[in-house]
């Protein structure tokens, strides 16, 4: 099984300090917390207020990104604390920084094409999954990278972190539009205005000449290493 991390990368944005979990180490302290204290993965994930299968899931690989409620809820399950589940005082799997979790809805391409000022993604309350980030704003929305266009800080199946409250066109950074009626992830250029790809394969700049409909920018971006 690969050794699965997350990663953040933040070439020319904002830099911003997370957790970097190694799920298969984390899964390993859980096997052996269970069988320290003679419980079983469902006795545990009852007992820590989580569904039967919560921490199946996890060892199972299926919750590949558990949200910190479920972490928190594993670790009252396991007789930890938090700390104790992710072993925060170690070098090891996680490093960690003394800001409070923020989770923030995954979103699809086509939610985030039809994002206005009017809609609010937190108000729908059906994001098939949330991704953990330590800033602490409430106009955030997370996507998962498709294509190789932006494949140098973003390769395919990394997630980026929008802020789309943030509009303003800035030279250099990093923002989702829409064209044509969809959205996509590009480096925005002045002199001339325009879309630029950040990849090792060849891509079509966009050239805009009009007013551009800005998602909002981002500022993160999350790999997982493989």
């Amino acid at each position: 099984m690969p050794d699965l991390q997350f990663e953040v990368k933040i070439p020319e944005l904002e830099f911003f300090d997370v957790w970097n979990i190694n799920m298969n180490d984390l899964k390993d302290r859980i096997r052996g917390r269970l069988s320290e204290i003679g419980k079983s993965a469902r006795r545990a994930s009852m007992d820590g207020g989580l569904t039967s299968d919560a921490i199946r899931n996890v060892l199972r690989a299926k919750s590949r990104n558990p949200r910190r409620d479920t972490l928190e809820g594993i670790a009252r399950g396991l007789d930890w604390t938090l700390e104790d589940l992710l072993e925060l005082t170690s070098a090891g799997n996680v490093r960690t920084v003394d800001r409070p979790v923020h989770e923030v809805p995954l979103v699809s391409w086509v939610e985030a094409g039809a994002l206005t000022e009017t809609v609010d993604p937190y108000a729908v309350g059906d994001a098939a999954e949330y991704i953990p980030v330590t800033h602490q704003r409430n106009t955030l929305i997370a996507l998962r990278v498709n294509g190789q266009s932006m494949n140098r800080i973003a390769p395919d199946g990394s997630i980026v972190i929008v802020d789309y409250a943030d509009k303003s066109l800035i030279s250099g950074q990093y923002y989702v539009v829409k064209i044509d009626g969809g959205a996509t992830f590009k480096r925005f250029r002045s002199d001339p205005a325009r879309l630029e790809p950040d990849s090792t394969e060849a891509h079509e700049t966009v050239f805009i000449h009009e007013e551009t409909d800005v998602v909002g920018r981002v500022i993160q971006v999350i790999n997982q290493l493989h």
